[in-house]
């Protein structure tokens, strides 16, 4: 029983904890944008989703990331759909048969209002990383086993790749940019 405690429920734990941690804040007071005239030269531009660059397109996470895409590391059960801090999140739990299976969850985190340089150090650093051509920040745990590869969406947005409960977190970054070049990066609106 204790075997099996450690093999199935701990992962799923540090998973969700890891998971959960991967919010960011920003100090301040909240204030109603302000929209700029049409005769002001200097004018920001306008948000990146609007120009078709940011993430608010993507209204399921689930759909950057399919069961069948992760064949190739087992077989997973059906994707867990919810909202973690202010990202939407998409993940997959692998099926363990017996106590010597190795456990492993792979999601998706859509983060609208969170950019690529926003990725948290967890522990071990943060290195740059290039997707398909996409701008990408890597971040090993540094406490649990895990991952979590931030996509560049737009210039104030991102999508996550998170792997957690394998055996070290190199692990999870090598397959994290596997599953992010093969099925998740492809599925992000361009630009």
């Amino acid at each position: 029983m204790t075997k099996l405690f450690v093999r199935v429920v701990l992962p799923l734990a540090v998973g969700g904890a890891l998971l959960a941690g991967c919010t960011s804040t920003q100090g301040g007071t909240a204030s109603p944008a302000q929209t700029p005239s049409a005769t002001d030269s200097g004018a920001p531009e306008t948000s990146s989703s609007s120009s078709g660059g940011g993430t608010e397109s993507i209204t399921d996470p689930c759909s950057l990331l399919e069961v069948g895409d992760l064949g190739s590391y087992g077989e997973f059960n059906a994707p867990v759909n919810k909202t973690l801090g202010s990202a939407r999140s998409c993940s997959y739990q692998k099926k363990i048969a017996s106590a010597s299976d190795k456990g492993m969850v792979i999601g998706t985190n859509v983060r609208d209002d969170a950019s690529v340089d926003q990725v948290r150090d967890t522990g071990r650093g943060v290195t740059d990383k290039d997707v398909n051509g996409r701008r990408a920040k890597e971040a090993p745990d540094g406490a649990a086993p895990g991952c979590t590869l931030g996509l560049a969406v737009g210039d104030s947005s991102r999508v996550d790749v998170a792997v957690t409960a394998v055996d070290s977190s190199d692990e999870a970054c090598q397959i994290a940019e596997a599953v992010a070049k093969a099925a998740v990066e492809p599925r992000l609106p361009k630009g």
